[in-house]
């Protein structure tokens, strides 16, 4: 797959950045740059390409996969759904089946997960798909929808910031370790390498960098020397032996942007200084093959074990995780697959060995997982077994990538990559990694990550942590996140196609409630005795226990980022827009987009405007995320005339709302 050469075998977990456009405005030339772009891996341009294509070609459905696969690309996942979701509507000769795969993966990136089981579901019971690794991932992902919820309902205390500037940027920054208490050596790619054949066509590649800290800031970031940064190479996931005599590094040559073989290097430290990088042997590095993401575990006077990633033969399915023993002379035992239960069909990655506590963590696809890559570990029990691997659970995860994992503190601190909402970005907010730090309040010993009962248990205990209270921390708003507001069919704006409205939510949520006696009726009409009296109660039940209840949540929200804001702290929104399909996409797009304008109106008004200052001055943004239809859930009938099921229905009109989905605070500090 296109996901192991981008992600996976070069392990930079990187994207390209857009070039300029400068083709000429016809069709024919839209479509050959958007096509060149997604051959150099140049997702954003081939992203912006495809967008001037589909000026041209409205709706046309291979313009729509294309377009799909640029935004899966680019880890743009709303985006992607929308382009998967229309093209699986409109195929109706089956021309592009992946498309249906690819809709139902988005849908887990985004959080979705019934949406995503169903599609799962449907495309291996689809009699034209294929019958291997496709197939048999669709029938995983919809048998494991029970496990999935459930884990998603998981509470931990563990604490999760972005490292910040200057060690994140727009672009990727991944492959994070702290030396001591005051290192942190990572990965990042933002350095572009133009070669002397073809200087005009730059490319970035990946570097090995360290950070000093000083106080409780990691200061700019300074590549390490030459000898482990190649200027043509991408150098990267660099890790050390505990007691800091051996390094082990990446380094992926290749053909500009397209073609990379990984191999693993190491580098031996001596009276303070390290050795030039070699090659390493030992049938480690197999040619056709990759070999990276190293991790090294300490045996004492023994030497080391060597964990890398690799797609070579023998393996339990895709990508798995190897290793291989190190001698005291540094010599590298015939690598051996570590097997199940940690290995799986699907790919592993991204393993860190904690020595002291025997524990092995890794990174897969293949386990029971909140969507993408999500963090585990398994213990090395003294027969040199490796037991069945426990998920971290959210907090640590996320319905996208998290990656990278490490612990220091006998558990209670670490570092992990992710490309979660809050990440630094350019073009899509989940293009690319940063680097997040994560601590297990000292108060809390027994959820520190290394306490087994902890995960098995998701980090529950039999008393509740205590409540978060600092109105700086994105936990502080946990509770309200995702916020739900309800509208009437097509409100505001009926039959309109303004981008914008005067109206705001306030007045719509009083002329919704208002229209509950119509509902009431048109729901139960035809019906009698008990049935209708079911009906009644589902029209009841939705106004007061979600419409209601939603809008008496927006204003406690309104009032705590009041009260943020007050305190000198910067707020951005993102409020992703929803509807029933009862009308054309454009249309659709445009009701959602009027929609969370409708919510910036109420913070406008919002306690006689207090927040309206802010919103002035951009103390205060509201990102928007107009999904339009392409985010209904299957089954809400997309027949005008049938009203009863496509207006007045309480399951239709769940459809119809916005959502607030994350909250990003810079404090008054920063």
């Amino acid at each position: 797959m296109m996901r192991n050469r981008k992600i996976l075998l070069l392990s930079a977990l990187f994207l390209f950045a857009t070039a300029g456009i400068t083709v000429g405005q016809t069709f024919k030339a839209w479509m050959n740059a958007a096509d060149e772009s997604m051959t150099n891996m140049r997702y954003a341009e081939a992203i912006e390409y495809y967008k001037k294509a589909l000026e041209f070609e409205t709706g046309d459905i291979t313009l729509e996969f294309k377009m799909a696969e640029a935004c899966r690309m680019y880890n743009d996942y709303d985006r992607a759904a929308i382009h998967y979701g229309k093209t699986v509507s409109d195929d109706k000769e089956n021309r592009y089946p992946m498309a249906l795969f690819y809709f139902a993966e988005m849908k887990k990136y985004l959080g979705m997960y019934e949406e995503s089981a169903r599609l799962y579901e449907r495309f291996a019971g689809a009699s034209s798909t294929d019958s291997g690794y496709f197939k048999t991932k669709a029938l995983h992902e919809s048998a494991s929808l029970n496990e999935v919820v459930a884990l998603a309902g998981k509470k931990n205390d563990v604490q999760v910031t972005n490292a910040g500037t200057p060690v994140n940027t727009i672009y990727s920054d991944f492959a994070a370790s702290i030396s001591g208490d005051t290192t942190l050596y990572y990965s990042s790619l933002k350095y572009k390498y133009e070669s002397k054949e073809k200087k005009s066509d730059p490319y970035y590649v990946s570097r090995i960098l360290n950070s000093r800290k000083t106080g409780n800031k990691f200061g700019t970031p300074v590549p390490m020397s030459i000898l482990f940064n190649e200027a043509s190479t991408h150098n990267c996931n660099v890790t050390f032996s505990p007691d800091f005599k051996l390094m082990v590094f990446t380094r992926c040559a290749g053909s500009g942007e397209q073609q990379y073989d990984c191999s693993l290097y190491f580098s031996s430290r001596t009276q303070g200084s390290w050795s030039k990088p070699e090659l390493i042997s030992g049938n480690i590095n197999l040619a056709g093959y990759t070999a990276t993401q190293p991790a090294v575990e300490a045996r004492g006077a023994d030497g080391y074990t060597l964990y890398f990633i690799s797609d070579r033969p023998g393996g339990q399915g895709k990508l798995d995780i190897w290793k291989s023993d190190i001698n005291a002379a540094l010599q590298f035992s015939e690598p051996v697959n570590i097997g199940a239960p940690v290995n799986t069909f699907d790919d592993e990655m991204t393993p860190y060995f904690d020595t002291p506590n025997s524990t092995l963590y890794f990174s897969s696809y293949g386990h029971t997982n909140l969507g993408g890559m999500d963090i585990y570990k398994s213990v090395k029990n003294s027969n040199g077994q490796y037991l069945t691997p426990e998920n971290l659970g959210p907090g640590y995860n996320t319905s996208v990538n998290d990656v990278y994992f490490t612990v220091r503190n006998n558990g209670r601190s670490g570092t992990f990559s992710s490309n979660r909402n809050g990440s630094m970005y350019v073009g899509s907010k989940t293009c690319c990694y940063d680097i997040y730090l994560f601590e297990v309040p000292e108060t809390k010993k027994d959820t520190a990550v290394t306490d087994s009962s902890l995960i098995s248990n998701g980090g529950q205990k039999d008393s509740l942590p205590p409540a978060v209270t600092d109105i700086g921390s994105k936990e502080y708003y946990a509770d309200f996140l995702p916020l739900e507001l309800y509208f009437e069919n097509d409100e505001p704006g009926r039959r309109s196609y303004a981008s914008t409205t005067n109206s705001n939510y306030e007045s719509l949520y009083t002329a919704y409630v208002a229209a509950m006696p119509e509902y009431r009726t048109v729901f139960s009409a035809g019906l009698t005795g008990s049935a209708r009296d079911s009906a009644i109660k589902k029209v009841d039940l939705f106004f007061e226990n979600t419409v209601t209840a939603s809008y008496k949540r927006l204003n406690e929200f309104a009032e705590k980022i009041q009260k943020a804001l007050e305190s000198g702290y910067s707020i951005e929104l993102e409020v992703r827009g929803r509807t029933s399909p009862l009308a054309k996409s454009e249309y659709n797009e445009l009701l959602s987009r009027r929609r969370i304008a409708s919510l910036v109106n109420f913070f406008k008004i919002y306690n006689s405007g207090k927040l309206a200052g802010y919103l002035l001055n951009k103390k205060l943004i509201v990102t928007e995320v107009a999904a339009g239809e392409s985010l209904a859930g299957s089954g809400i009938s997309d027949v005008l005339r049938d009203k009863r099921n496509s207006v007045y229905n309480p399951d239709a009109a769940k459809e119809r709302k916005i959502e607030v989905i994350n909250i990003q605070l810079i404090g008054p500090q920063e």
